[in-house]
């Protein structure tokens, strides 16, 4: 019972902030020159001109172009289907880590105070950072089965960026993980992170 006492009031008193926040977001000609952050994801509204300034998915995006390039070129239905298949999965991990780390973004600051991180979505982005390794892994071994060079150095290029895309999220996570909680080593032992 008290447990549910303390977290109506941990929602309670975080919610006029965010409501504030929210307006400001959504109004951005009233709040000229602020810098707001979003709830999106980590991005921020700057000037008031609506355009969001993240990083998140570049490295994806980047190694879905140059496979496609390597896709178009390829006279092989096999490496074409390969570089399909690791295209979807690269998408896949992209959208379940960004609705991840936006749930564990939009966590109330007095829960996580209390209660520690999200730490289901937490592991969620530590498995899809291992993905992007794993599929890393997968190009290298397709990498050395090409014999252009040119078709090689677009997958080495595209192993760069899922490498640099996995740091990322990493990093992200740790972001998400600092801070102090009073219970948090309890809800870390219970989710089994």
């Amino acid at each position: 019972m008290s447990l549910f006492l303390v977290a109506a009031l941990g929602m309670w008193m975080s919610s006029p902030i965010n409501a504030v926040e929210q307006q400001r977001v959504q109004d951005p000609e009233s709040h000229d020159g602020d810098v707001i952050p979003a709830d999106q994801g980590g991005a921020t509204l700057q000037d008031g001109t609506g355009e969001q300034d993240s990083g998140e998915g570049v490295g994806i995006e980047n190694a879905t172009q140059r496979l496609n390039r390597v896709s178009e070129r390829s006279n092989n239905p096999e490496i074409r289907e390969q570089i399909r298949v690791m295209i979807e999965s690269h998408v896949q991990v992209q959208t379940k880590a960004k609705t991840a780390l936006s749930n564990m973004q939009a966590r109330f600051k007095t829960l996580k105070f209390f209660f520690g991180a999200s730490y289901k979505n937490a592991g969620e982005i530590k498995a899809q950072a291992a993905q992007l390794r794993a599929d890393a892994g997968e190009l290298a071994s397709l990498r050395d089965s090409l014999t252009s060079a040119a078709d090689q150095e677009e997958i080495q290029g595209a192993i760069d960026s899922l490498e640099v895309e996995a740091v990322v999220l990493e990093n992200e996570l740790e972001q998400e993980l600092e801070g102090f909680s009073l219970f948090g080593w309890l809800n870390r032992i219970l989710s089994g992170y």
